[in-house]
């Protein structure tokens, strides 16, 4: 090899190895390694990923306290080392899970199976997707975020679920289908037959089919307590006995002497007697501030103290206390203040 032959070949070999050099140095200068007291954008991102996963944390991009222990809960969730550090192994989990699963509602579905199967959370997935109850349909889209933080009994809020019709059902197959009485889902959509239609929504309310869950008032908790006409909406109305100007403060339905009333949710009864005004009177107290009241009652059928479930029998219309004839006040009272009814009802 010549003197020239031997300077080139030099030459292509340092140029060589600056060019292995510069790919080099950017993959150990830009490794991700965070930690405790850490800030900026990179801290900022990270925050905001765990946010996305199901994480009450806000994105201000200083890695404090509060950081460096959903960092460790995030660790501990996935099999990953637990150091508090977000290094490569945390950051492309992290990453990678963030990216989340689109989910059809298929029939029956309720937010705590859902949660269950793909090992989240009912609040991380109603966060995710601007959910403001747990009611959810057969067809919808949902954005699943894959926490891995499992549901767990705290999650376990049984929403009534929502049936859309097929061709082929039943009220009577319905019944099977989710353990639950026909006459209970007649009352729940307040049907006056077994007739239902092929794409009908169908509310299966929420019966001891479930262990009791935890309460919370929220659009469609209740169950019709019985099936009729509403005489009288809640509301400002003209007094039906008196022709003045008054606040009703419940729900009205017309309905034969002796039609059986049902328990709009299941609960403990801490008034079964006469009220004045309201006659026969039955109230239900469900947990979470939340009671209701079932009057004009012809008999009441539980006892102070007695616990209730969700459609359960209680008594029977009548027309009894301040009346002019049978039906069924039904009321909500939220911290003894009364709210419309049917902002609960199927």
């Amino acid at each position: 090899m010549d003197l020239r032959s031997h300077i080139s070949f030099k030459i292509f070999i340092t140029l060589m190895m600056t060019i292995f050099l510069l790919i080099l140095i950017p993959l150990t200068t830009y490794a991700i390694s965070l930690e405790l007291n850490d800030r900026g954008e990179k801290v900022k991102e990270v925050q905001s990923l765990l946010n996305k996963v199901g994480y009450d944390i806000s994105a201000d991009g200083v890695f404090g306290y509060r950081t460096k222990e959903i960092v460790k809960d995030f660790q501990l969730n996935n099999n990953l080392k637990v150091d508090t550090i977000v290094g490569e192994a945390t950051y492309n989990t992290l990453i990678k899970m963030a990216e989340g699963i689109r989910y059809t509602v298929k029939n029956g579905d309720t937010l705590y199976d859902i949660a269950n199967k793909f090992d989240t959370t009912i609040e991380s997935i109603k966060n995710n997707n601007n959910l403001k109850n747990n009611l959810i349909h057969p067809g919808d889209t949902l954005y699943i975020p894959k926490t891995g933080r499992g549901g767990g009994d705290e999650d376990r809020i049984y929403a009534n679920i929502i049936h859309e019709v097929q061709r082929g059902d039943a009220l009577y197959s319905l019944s099977k289908k989710y353990g639950v009485d026909i006459k209970l889902i007649k009352e729940a959509n307040n049907l006056n037959t077994s007739d239902i239609y092929v794409g009908q929504n169908i509310v299966i309310p929420f019966t001891n089919r479930n262990n009791n869950g935890i309460f919370t008032l929220r659009e469609g908790v209740f169950v019709w307590p019985l099936q009729g006409r509403i005489s009288s909406p809640f509301g400002w109305r003209t007094d039906p006995i008196t022709g003045s100007n008054e606040f009703h403060q419940g729900l009205d339905i017309a309905v034969p002497i002796g039609k059986q009333i049902r328990a709009a949710y299941s609960g403990t009864v801490v008034k079964s007697g006469w009220m004045s005004g309201f006659g026969k009177t039955i109230v239900i107290d469900h947990g979470d501030s939340v009671e209701t009241i079932y009057a004009h009652n012809s008999k009441n059928y539980v006892v102070v103290g007695e616990e209730v479930n969700a459609g359960q029998i209680i008594g029977t219309a009548g027309s009894t206390g301040k009346s002019t004839g049978s039906h069924l006040h039904f009321g909500v009272l939220v911290d003894d203040k009364p709210v419309d009814p049917m902002q609960y009802l199927p």
